[in-house]
């Protein structure tokens, strides 16, 4: 026999053992590990279908065994229905919407300049300032609600005894919504001074 034949007849020799290792391995990683030294053992518990699982309700569970001294408070979650699959659910919320999603807050559609502003270079520079003039007004409008949270969150925080690199954070992030609300009072200036 010629030493071509030989070459393809080893290396589907080698492909088909390699096959045969990968299922062997396949097969000894999905046997549980009692299972795994006899296959043969039938099983002696039936698993049970999700429709007859019990649900467990929410109030089930011990408040105090849920927090474990972690700080964080637990809310109880709603007794899950097993007995219908997910995806009927899933497919129900997707046509009607879901009662527990909280609402959806509509933004103001965007303006978009007319043909005779986009044609005049003046005119479009003179919308592109008001736009940004109106960004920056609302941006001041919103910082000074947040900054006040920002500051009664410092103040609890000192009181609970929160580490102090937490409180610099929010204080680097109280200086830097303060230094942008500075540069948009800068900007609402300069379009008033024209």
């Amino acid at each position: 026999m010629k030493p071509g034949p030989r070459i393809a007849i080893a290396i589907v020799a080698a492909g088909i053992a390699a096959i045969v290792v990968q299922w062997y391995l396949a097969i000894s990683r999905e046997a549980p590990p009692a299972a795994a030294a006899t296959t043969t053992a039938p099983r002696t518990q039936p698993v049970p279908s999700p429709a007859q699982q019990p649900v467990a309700p929410a109030a089930s569970i011990a408040p105090e065994a849920a927090s474990e001294g972690d700080g964080m408070r637990r809310v109880p979650l709603p007794p899950v229905d097993a007995r219908s699959p997910a995806w009927i659910s899933m497919a129900q919320a997707r046509q009607s919407g879901d009662d527990r999603a909280p609402p959806l807050e509509r933004s103001v559609p965007a303006e978009h300049p007319a043909a005779s502003v986009l044609a005049d270079h003046d005119a479009y520079a003179a919308s592109q300032l008001a736009q940004k003039q109106r960004l920056a007004a609302a941006y001041v409008q919103a910082a000074g609600p947040e900054l006040a949270n920002l500051q009664a969150d410092i103040e609890r925080g000192r009181e609970a005894g929160v580490p102090p690199e937490e409180l610099a954070r929010v204080a680097e992030k109280i200086r830097r919504i303060e230094q942008q609300r500075k540069a948009a009072d800068a900007l609402l200036a300069k379009g008033k001074g024209k």
